[in-house]
C-alpha cells in the first residue's frame, strides 16, 4: 500500500500519509485526515485551557471556588467537590438525536447545559490554584504537575519540591527558571540538563555541579562559561554577577545566550529509541513526528507531551499511560479504542466526547459522565439500542462531513486566547473574530492598597519590603496587574531571586517560546554535512550537529 499525498483543505499544505497509518486508520474505522498535522494540533488545542483561571461560585454549592471558565461563559459550573459527588446525574440532560441537524451543533447545545468541572484537581492539599494536576500539596499556580510540594508558577513538574517558573522540568528541588530539566538540585536558569546541581545558566549539560554559565559540559564542577576555576575563584567570582538583582539576572542572560550560540547543538535529543523521529524522545520505539514523550512508548506518530505506557496513538497530545488505540484526543489516559475526545480518563470505546471518567465505556458524543456505558449524548440506551443508534448517527455524520473531524474551534468552551493553541498557533484578537473563534478580555480584578509598574521594583531582592504582598506589580510586557503571595516572596528571598517584572503567564508564555518549536526541518549538519532533521530552522543561528559529531564534540 504506497503512501498518500493529500492537500490540507485549510493551509493548502501537502502532507503524507504513511501505509502504516492507513493501517491505523483502517483499525479504528475512520477515514483519512483532511488537515495537515499543524492544523489538527491547532483544532485539539483550541479545546484545552490549562492556566487560565478566574474566580467564581459553584452553581450546585455556592461556595467561592477557582475555574477555567470566566463568569461569562457557562451557566453550570460545579466544584470538583460538587461534580464528583452523588448530588446530580448526567443523564438528565440526556436528549434525542437529530438526524436533520449536523451533530456537532447538538453537541455544543449540551455541553453548554451539562454542568462541567471548575477544575481538574485531583487529590490537591491546599493547591487550589492549580489545573489538570494530581496529588500536589502546597502548590500555586501549577499546570499539568503532578506529585509535587511547595512549587510554583509552573507548567508540567513531576515528582518536584520547591521549584518554581519550570516547564517540563522533573524530579527536582530547589530550581527557578529551568525548561527540560531533571534530576536537579538548586539549579537555576538552565535548559535541558540533567543530574546537576548547585549552578546557574547551564544548557545541555550532565551531571555538572557548581558550574556557572556553562554550555555542553559532562561530569564537571567548579567551572565558569566552561573554564576551569579553583573552588575559592568560583565562589568569588560568580558573586560578581550579581543575581541577586534584577538588572544583573538580565546581563547575565544577554551574556550566557551570546556564549551558547559559540557551541554546536544537537539535531535532536533522542534517547535510547528505534525508528522513531521528532524531538526529547526517550525510550521510543516507532514513533514518528513525535515531541516530548517519555517512554516506553510505542508506534505513535504525531504526538507530543505523551507516553507513559503508550501504544498506537495518532495525532493526541498529554496522555499515555497505558493508552492504546487513540486518535484526535487531548488529554486522556488510561484507556483503549477512543477517539475525538477531549480529558476521557481510565475509559474505553469513547467517541466524540469531553470528561470521561471512572471506567466507562461505549458512548457517544457524551458529556461529564462517569461510570457510564451505552449513552449518546448524555441518553442512556440498552447495550441493542445504542449500537443501532450509534451506527445511523455515524452514517449521518458522514453524511454531513463530520465524521473522522475533531470538533470545530468555533465550537470549543473556551476563548481561543485562552487555549494552549494560542502558544503554539497563536493569532491576534481581530484573526480569531475573523474565523468566528471567540477571545476574551476579561481579567478577574485584582485589590491592591498600591500599584507598582515592574521596572519601578527595587532592583535586589535583599530590597524588597515585607509591604510588596499588598503591591500591584504591573506586568512590564503586558501592563496586567499581579501579586505576590507570602509563599512566593519567601521562596524568593531563599534562593536570592529578585521579583519577576512580568506576570506569572506571560513568564510560562516567555518558557514556552525558549523551547524549540514541535515540527522538524531538513538540513545539513553544520559539521560533516549528512541530512538531518531537527526542529532548530533552517536560518537559525545556532551551529547544528548530527548525533555523531555533536557526541564527538561534548565526549
Amino acid at each position: 500500500m504506497p503512501d498518500i499525498t493529500r492537500t490540507c483543505r485549510i493551509t493548502g499544505k501537502l502532507f503524507t500519509i504513511t501505509e502504516w497509518e492507513q493501517e491505523f486508520y483502517k483499525k479504528m474505522g475512520v477515514t483519512p485526515p483532511t488537515l495537515c498535522i499543524e492544523e489538527r494540533h491547532r483544532r485539539r488545542l483550541s479545546h484545552r485551557n490549562e492556566r487560565t483561571i478566574y474566580k467564581g461560585q459553584c452553581s450546585l454549592c455556592a461556595k467561592a471556588m477557582i475555574s477555567i471558565y470566566s463568569p461569562d461563559k457557562l451557566n453550570k459550573v460545579y466544584c470538583p467537590d460538587c461534580w464528583w459527588s452523588d448530588k446530580w446525574d448526567p443523564r438528565d440532560f440526556g436528549r434525542d438525536i437529530d438526524f436533520n441537524r449536523p451533530f456537532f451543533d447538538q453537541f455544543a447545545e449540551l455541553q453548554r447545559v451539562v454542568p462541567q468541572i471548575a477544575l481538574f484537581n485531583l487529590r490537591g492539599e491546599n493547591s487550589e490554584y492549580c489545573n489538570i494536576t494530581n496529588s500536589n500539596k502546597n502548590c500555586y499556580l501549577v499546570f499539568g504537575g503532578d506529585y509535587c510540594e511547595d512549587c510554583m508558577n509552573s507548567c508540567f513538574s513531576m515528582y518536584c519540591k520547591d521549584v518554581s517558573d519550570v516547564y517540563w522540568t522533573n524530579h527536582s528541588e530547589l530550581c527557578f527558571d529551568c525548561i527540560d530539566c531533571g534530576d536537579c538540585y538548586n539549579v537555576r536558569y538552565s535548559q535541558g540538563s540533567y543530574n546537576c546541581k548547585d549552578s546557574d545558566f547551564l544548557f545541555e549539560c550532565r551531571a555538572c555541579t557548581n558550574c556557572f554559565g556553562c554550555v555542553g559540559l559532562r561530569n564537571k564542577e567548579y567551572h565558569i562559561f566552561n573554564k576551569p576555576y579553583s573552588k575559592e575563584e568560583y565562589h568569588q567570582k560568580i558573586q560578581e554577577y550579581q543575581l541577586h538583582s534584577w538588572s544583573g539576572v538580565q546581563r547575565m542572560k544577554q551574556q550566557f545566550e551570546e556564549f551558547r550560540l559559540r557551541f554546536p547543538h544537537r539535531a535532536a535529543q533522542i534517547i535510547n529509541c528505534e525508528n522513531s523521529s521528532g524531538d526529547d524522545l526517550r525510550n521510543c520505539k516507532n514513533c514518528s513526528n513525535c515531541f516530548d514523550v517519555e517512554g516506553p512508548a510505542e508506534d505513535l506518530k504525531d504526538c507530543f507531551l505523551a507516553g507513559w505506557g503508550a501504544r498506537d496513538m495518532v495525532s493526541c497530545d498529554h496522555g499515555g499511560f497505558g493508552a492504546q488505540l487513540y486518535y484526535e484526543m487531548v488529554g486522556s489516559i488510561e484507556g483503549q479504542r477512543c477517539a475525538f475526545c477531549t480529558f476521557c480518563w481510565t475509559s474505553s470505546d469513547i467517541w466524540y466526547s469531553h470528561m470521561i471518567v471512572n471506567n466507562s465505556h461505549d458512548l457517544f458524543g457524551c458529556s461529564n459522565m462517569k461510570k457510564a456505558e451505552y449513552c449518546i449524548l448524555n441518553k442512556q440506551y440498552s447495550k441493542e439500542e445504542y449500537f443501532s443508534v450509534r451506527q445511523k448517527l455515524v452514517d449521518h455524520m458522514k453524511k454531513t462531513g463530520e465524521f473522522g473531524e475533531f470538533f470545530p474551534i468555533a465550537n470549543s468552551l473556551f476563548s481561543y486566547n485562552e487555549t494552549v493553541a494560542n502558544d503554539y498557533f497563536s493569532v491576534s484578537k481581530e484573526e480569531a473574530l475573523r474565523m468566528n473563534w471567540k477571545w476574551c478580555d476579561f481579567q478577574t480584578p485584582v485589590q491592591a492598597e498600591r500599584t507598582i509598574p515592574a521596572e519601578k521594583l527595587p532592583d535586589s531582592i535583599q530590597d524588597i519590603p515585607d509591604d510588596i504582598l499588598n503591591w500591584a506589580i504591573l506586568c512590564e510586557r503586558t501592563g496586567r496587574p499581579f501579586k505576590i503571595i507570602a509563599q512566593e516572596l519567601k521562596y524568593y528571598r531563599r534562593m536570592k531571586i529578585p521579583i519577576p517584572h512580568l506576570c506569572p503567564e506571560e513568564r510560562n508564555r516567555a518558557r514556552i517560546r525558549r523551547r524549540k518549536p514541535r515540527t522538524t526541518w531538513e538540513r545539513e549538519c553544520d559539521k560533516c554535512q549528512k541530512t538531518i532533521f531537527t526542529p532548530y530552522r533552517p536560518e537559525c543561528p545556532e551551529k547544528i550537529y548530527c548525533e555523531q559529531c555533536y557526541l564527538n564534540e561534548v565526549e
